[in-house]
Formats: structure tokens, C-alpha cells, sequence
């Protein structure tokens, strides 16, 4: 446990991860086994983006834990994005045949957070892929299940956070838009920071079905960006 969390902390201090968050650090949360830089044969994006891989495990979370929760995930740690700004935030991720799917777990793999208040997320479900939150208004399946494992799929949001009018959130996955919404969608004042990784609850309801821990889930990241400039962030966003 040790040696992982000392790899995290490289991981979250490199210039690699510089190139992953240009203008903010990463922190990560204690406990959780390696996330690491990986190059060939494991999946990478693009040849010059950083590709992390992350793996949970039965039992991993970090502290403060959420009860029912198991977790491991990079979160940013910087200033983070002042409401009222705009920014473009992107990311990569592959879910590798090997990892299986939980049908009694909510995995997140990405959430935009307002303090503890989650703004917008990436959570893994029967189904497929789901974009959720408040500032969305309303689930909605962005990757269907049958498209999902084996591939990477490319994501891409458009954000000003405001309690305003002038509030803005777009989404694109896979270079489709899936989600414009305006109007009203964070508080004011405090600043909206990204978390990715792994998060899943709750683990209680996958125990009583499968008499079993959850299993050893691994998933990668690669090209996670942030920037005004839209050009920074936005790669060419095609399945892989």
C-alpha cells in the first residue's frame, strides 16, 4: 500500500502530469492502490499524451471515505475554476475488456465537483455510459453498453458555471454533441474542481447479490486537459 500511494504522489507531482493539467495540480486520495504512466502494450491515445492507468480494488478508498463507497481517483487540487469563467475540459477514457461491469454498483469514473456538491458526471451503469447531475438536469446515455469496453471514447465539456443566466454546459462524446443546455447551474462563489477515477457505491447492494467482494476494476485516462482555448483541449474526437 505504500508503494502505491508513493507512485501516486510522483504521478500527481511530474511533468507529465503537468501536461495532463496545464494551469492546476492533482492530488490523489490516500488508499488507493497504483495509478500509473503506462506507454505499449497497455492502451495509449495518442503517441505524446500522458495514458494513466488506474486500478480499484475490493475494499480500496480513501479518507475522509463516503460510507458504502469504495474509490481511487486523481482529484484536482489547485484553485480550481471560478464561476463565471469559460473553459473547456477534456478527457479520455478506455474500459479494457477484462474489467467486468458491476450491475449493483454506480462506478463513477469522472465528476465535476462545487465543494461536495457534484455538478456533472460520468457514471459507468447497466446500460452503458451516463452523463448525470444537477447542472444537466437529467440522465443521459452517452456511450451505449455494447459500445463501451475495448475502446477509447473521447469527451469533451464546454462550461461557464454560474447561478445566473449567463450559465453555459455543452458536451460532446466522440465529436457528437450530446448535452447544450444554458442557464443557471452551479452556486456563486465557490470554484468547480474535476475528480477522475474510479468511484463506486453501493458496495453493500453488490455484496448481498453475489455473497462477494466487488471485483479488481481498472480503467485509463489519457489527455485529461483544461483551458479557455478550446484548440488546447480538443483532440480529434473519434472512436478508437
Amino acid at each position: 500500500m505504500r508503494e502505491a500511494l508513493v507512485v501516486l504522489a510522483l504521478l500527481a507531482s511530474s511533468g507529465a502530469g503537468a501536461q495532463d493539467f496545464p494551469g492546476f495540480t492533482r492530488a490523489v486520495a490516500a488508499g488507493a492502490h497504483p495509478a500509473m504512466e503506462v506507454l505499449q502494450p497497455h492502451p495509449v491515445r495518442l503517441p505524446g499524451f500522458p495514458t494513466t492507468r488506474i486500478e480499484l480494488r475490493a475494499g480500496d478508498c480513501g479518507a475522509p471515505c463516503p460510507a458504502d463507497t469504495e474509490r481511487a481517483e486523481l482529484a484536482e487540487s489547485g484553485p480550481g475554476l471560478a464561476p463565471g469563467a469559460t473553459a473547456f475540459t477534456a478527457l479520455s477514457l478506455f474500459i479494457p475488456r477484462g474489467t467486468l461491469a458491476t450491475p449493483d454498483l454506480t462506478v463513477t469514473l469522472a465528476r465535476l465537483m462545487q465543494g461536495e456538491t457534484v455538478l456533472l458526471a460520468v457514471e459507468w451503469r447497466p446500460g452503458g455510459l451516463f452523463a448525470t447531475g444537477p447542472a444537466l438536469g437529467e440522465d443521459r446515455l452517452i456511450v451505449p453498453e455494447n459500445s463501451l469496453a475495448q475502446r477509447w471514447h473521447d469527451i469533451l465539456i464546454d462550461q461557464l458555471w454560474s447561478a445566473g443566466p449567463d450559465g453555459r454546459l455543452a458536451l460532446w462524446v466522440n465529436g457528437q454533441r450530446v448535452v447544450q443546455r444554458s442557464g443557471p447551474n452551479a452556486a456563486a462563489g465557490a470554484p468547480v474542481r474535476l475528480a477522475y477515477g474510479l468511484s463506486r457505491r453501493p458496495v453493500s447492494a453488490f455484496m448481498a447479490r453475489a455473497g462477494t467482494r466487488p471485483p479488481t476494476q481498472v480503467v485509463y485516462f489519457a489527455a485529461v486537459r483544461r483551458d479557455a482555448d478550446r484548440g488546447q483541449v480538443d483532440i480529434d474526437l473519434r472512436v478508437r
